[in-house]
């Protein structure tokens, strides 16, 4: 028992005895690939709120707009009428409310009268805003700067209500989709710089880590990321693809004994 304690004694001396400069940090730095998917950061598939006809496309494929500028109009002539009609209808509605409140004050009308046409005048301003806002939406605004990506329709053409008219972008900076094994986890953080070479023109652009997926595909064991290029290339544009090279740092502890 005493020759245990003994032995047990001198290997723990032994290993006290290391000094500091016996173990040093080793970092490696490695590149790994993945397949990266340009996209926008702004995308909206713009259809319509109304039955109507195409009055008038002002941006085509390709064409650049401001946010408020009116990308498409419609024929609104009958909603226009419409609105007009109950226009009259309110103003009469108010003007009556406004008479029976004077006789309901010097008691020549009951009560009953004078909630009967309050609820006229309530009515009256309920399809007098459904009118105005059929009216607004003749016309489609942009809602941010952009470009357009694809056009369904043509001028002349009769389109239904929710029917797919263009499609557009922003002009912000784009993204990329890329997907890489989770274990890049122990090294890959939000904000890692990226280099990301374009098949279609073969330019290598810089951007970084800016978001990580929520889970893990537990089949793939995988994990979504995007990252956010650094800035607005005029040679990019969303459906691109690409290799991402990632520098990965890897710490390696050493022993020497």
């Amino acid at each position: 028992m005493k020759k245990i304690i003994i032995f047990i004694g001198i290997l723990l001396a032994s290993i006290s005895s290391l000094k500091a400069e016996d173990t040093n940090l080793t970092v490696t730095e490695d590149v790994r690939e993945a397949r990266a998917l340009v996209s926008a950061t702004e995308k909206v598939s713009i259809s319509s709120e109304l039955s109507a006809r195409v009055e008038k496309i002002n941006y085509l494929l390709g064409d650049a707009f401001k946010k408020g500028d009116v990308l498409i109009s419609f024929d609104c002539e009958l909603y226009k009428a419409q609105k007009q009609v109950i226009q009259s209808n309110y103003d009469s509605a108010k003007i009556q409310l406004e008479n029976d409140k004077e006789l309901l004050d010097m008691r020549s009308i009951g009560k009953l009268q004078y909630q009967l046409s309050v609820s006229a005048l309530k009515k009256a301003e309920a399809e007098l805003n459904i009118a105005t806002l059929n009216v607004k939406r003749c016309e489609i605004i942009a809602p941010y700067d952009g470009k357009v990506m694809d056009v369904y329709t043509s001028i002349f053409t009769s389109i239904e209500q929710r029917q797919p008219l263009m499609d557009i972008v922003g002009d912000g900076l784009l993204e990329a989709e890329i997907v890489v094994p989770s274990n890049w986890l122990r090294w890959l953080k939000k904000g890692h710089p990226v280099k990301i070479t374009i098949d279609e023109t073969g330019e290598t652009l810089d951007a970084k880590v800016i978001s990580l997926g929520a889970a893990v595909d537990a089949v793939s064991q995988t994990i979504e990321l995007k990252a956010q290029f650094n800035e607005k290339y005029e040679t990019l544009i969303p459906g691109m693809s690409g290799i991402v090279e990632f520098w990965a740092k890897i710490e390696i502890l050493k022993l020497h004994v």
